[in-house]
């Protein structure tokens, strides 16, 4: 079996594809901005970066794996689109840095979506997986809401624990920053700070 694949991205406008082990290119974002991303199935971490540049970081078993996957981004002045595709159908992940200050639109096919520490908007759609957010100050969101059709919402954050069938809740709060989680089939998990 061979090692490990990896492919860092710094994306550059237009469309840029990584379809080369080790592919490197850098442009900067900007802080505050709106990253919309577009997520064929595996599991993926966002998460800031040190840096107002947006980063991705593919991980497959094999560089076969690998070379097939397409990390695309369009962006303008204010806003990105991240596109990853052609994903393997088992054991990829993907880390994407973002700007600190980011508002993040996200839509996951199946896996895992975790979120960390990323301040902005949210509004976070998977298919079939689970949800992870940590939402270290609750009180920077205005309208929060969570929905699952089957699953389970466990949202310390906002003080919400509920499974089965079509379980959701929605709040109003003080802050500026909106919240919007959604999973068709499995879990959301909204933490707060222990």
């Amino acid at each position: 079996m061979k090692g490990l694949g990896f492919c860092l991205v710094l994306l550059l406008p237009g469309f840029l594809h990584a379809q080369h082990p080790g592919a490197s290119a850098k442009q900067e974002f900007i802080s505050g901005g709106t990253i919309r991303m577009h997520l064929e199935a595996g599991g993926y971490t966002i998460t800031p970066g040190s840096s107002e540049n947006i980063v991705v970081t593919c991980r497959t078993h094999t560089e076969e794996q690998l070379e097939r996957v397409k990390v695309d981004i369009k962006r303008t002045a204010t806003s990105a689109d991240v596109y990853i595709s052609e994903t393997p159908h088992n054991n990829f992940q993907a880390t994407i840095e973002v700007p600190r200050r980011s508002n993040l639109w996200v839509r996951l096919s199946a896996g895992e979506l975790i979120v960390e520490g990323v301040e902005g908007d949210k509004d976070l759609e998977v298919h079939a997986g689970r949800i992870q957010a940590d939402i270290p100050h609750p009180e920077q969101y205005g309208h929060r809401d969570a929905s699952v059709m089957t699953g389970s919402i466990e949202a310390s954050a906002f003080d919400v624990s509920k499974g089965g069938l079509f379980r959701s809740f929605e709040q109003q709060g003080p802050g500026k920053y909106r919240l919007h989680a959604h999973v068709m089939t499995g879990e959301i998990d909204l933490r707060g700070s222990n």
